[in-house]
């Protein structure tokens, strides 16, 4: 039986779904691009390319606000590394990111209140958000889209058995980290009731908790799964994907405003995203990882280990994959995450992400 809906606040519901959601607090390379007045401090914005439709004058550039917030982890790492290499730039992209220290919350707040165009992020978290009256919609994928988590435990912990009676970090109280730890333990006859579950953070942090001992296993990033079997902290006891593959983590939000009134820059923009991204993963790889490296602080060959050990979902796939916000809102109902009566009915559309699947050839990996 659906529940009866209680309009509440958006910034109440997305609070509640986004603690351990993808983190996101990086940001990029700053340039001076000595553009006019209209820049200001809540202005940031992207420049898009001279040919690009749309252009004012002559020398005028069309541009698009964005705030990606950057993670500063692997989730982040890619983008960051094309725009210090210029890939962006080649394309006529210019960026110049609004900062943002609370994740999809702050995110949702900026679409809201005009401040940007596009963001990208936490589908789930975005979705309710819209379904509170955010003005935006999904418009693509992210470079990958599967929940690219990892549960390690320390070294007396061999299986999933051994995790009963133990305290394993969810990273959140909610969100897609903490459903992923659930759905493993679930596929492994665990119960919740049968484990301790704590929200310690991500990426630093996360493993912090692990190497001193105050979680017994933690759900994780890349390159920390890596770093615990170099470093003899512990071990990886599976992919969160390989659990539930179905699960939908990654996307594009634009607000309506760029939708209806600048489809064109937008095009252009989610065009440029996949086609830097296949360049990274095809003809940038070594020097990705070497940048990365100290990006990260992390050796070389344990990035380099790292990035293999989960290239499978690197996809660069723009279409979003209706099944997997099906399955998604389903596990968020489940541990009653979200509203009966919410859905992705509305909330998304995939016109720009066909034609930059078009115009650059890419292929469903997951079609049959």
């Amino acid at each position: 039986m659906k529940k009866i809906f209680n309009k509440i606040t958006v910034l109440g519901l997305i609070a509640a779904l986004t603690i351990g959601a993808l983190a996101a607090c990086g940001s990029a390379k700053k340039e001076d691009k000595n553009e006019s007045a209209k820049s200001t401090e809540q202005t940031k914005t992207v420049a898009v390319s001279e040919n690009a439709s749309g252009s004012k004058a002559d020398g005028e550039l069309p541009v698009i606000r964005f705030n990606s917030s950057f993670a500063t982890g692997m989730t982040g790492a890619v983008n960051n590394f094309a725009i210090e290499k210029g890939l962006y730039k080649e394309l006529g992209i210019e960026f110049d990111n609004v900062q943002n220290a609370d994740g999809s919350q702050g995110k949702l707040s900026l679409i809201t209140r005009g401040e940007i165009d596009i963001t990208d992020g936490d589908p789930s978290a975005f979705i309710a958000g819209i379904n509170n009256g955010v003005p935006a919609k999904l418009v693509g994928n992210m470079w990958r889209y599967s929940g690219c988590y990892w549960l390690i435990a320390n070294n007396d912990i061999k299986s999933f058995e051994d995790l009963r009676g133990k305290k394993i970090g969810t990273s959140g109280a909610s969100g897609g980290m903490r459903l992923s730890v659930l759905k493993m333990l679930e596929a492994n006859g665990i119960k919740e009731d049968e484990v301790e579950l704590i929200a310690n953070g991500s990426y630093q942090k996360a493993y912090a908790t692990l190497t001193s001992g105050e979680v017994d296993a933690t759900i994780i990033h890349n390159p920390y799964a890596e770093l615990a079997k170099v470093e003899g902290v512990g071990n990886v006891l599976g992919r969160a994907w390989d659990f539930i593959p179905d699960y939908y983590t990654g996307t594009l939000m634009a607000s309506d405003d760029v939708i209806k009134n600048r489809p064109e820059d937008l095009q252009r923009f989610i065009t440029a995203y996949y086609k830097v991204h296949e360049q990274v993963k095809n003809e940038y790889f070594d020097e990705f990882i070497e940048w990365g490296s100290e990006y990260l602080n992390t050796d070389k060959d344990v990035l380099r280990e790292a990035v293999l050990s989960e290239i499978d979902v690197w996809l660069d796939y723009p279409v979003i994959p209706e099944d997997r916000l099906e399955k998604t809102f389903e596990y968020l109902k489940q541990y009653g995450w979200i509203e009966e009566n919410v859905t992705p009915e509305g909330t998304y559309t995939n016109e720009f992400a066909l034609k930059a699947a078009e115009e650059l050839g890419l292929k469903d990996p997951e079609s049959k």
